[in-house]
């Protein structure tokens, strides 16, 4: 007749390493992704998607800035091709949009800001 076995502190104090470790191992990797996904954003500062046109349902103009340069960009599903280069004062401006008072987006604007008028 086997009794019931009580778990002794030795094998709670291995799992208890086993589970350490693999806590460790796996804050080491969350670690290691941030530092990569940093590394790959300092230089996704320099190329910015500018604005884009859908040409039907499966194609579309794509204005990338990058640098000093502006790329019009032929974009399906199966390739993307250089269309046009744009430098120096042929480049599009950017057009920077400013909510006006009535717009959702500043009234949105105002509250995140504390000032809310009724």
């Amino acid at each position: 007749m086997r009794q019931n076995e009580i778990i002794s502190s030795s094998d709670f104090a291995s799992w208890a390493i086993g589970l350490l470790v693999v806590l460790v191992i796996f804050a080491i990797c969350v670690w290691a992704i941030k530092q990569l996904q940093s590394a790959t954003q300092i230089g996704a500062n320099r190329l910015q998607i500018v604005g884009g046109l859908s040409l039907g349902m499966r194609e579309k103009l794509v204005l990338v800035q990058a640098g000093e340069k502006q790329l019009i960009l032929g974009v399906t599903p199966n390739r993307i091709e250089m269309l046009h280069v744009l430098e120096g004062e042929d480049c599009l401006n950017k057009v920077v949009f400013e909510p006006t008072e009535n717009s959702f987006a500043y009234k949105l604007k105002q509250v995140m800001k504390g000032k809310v008028d009724a």
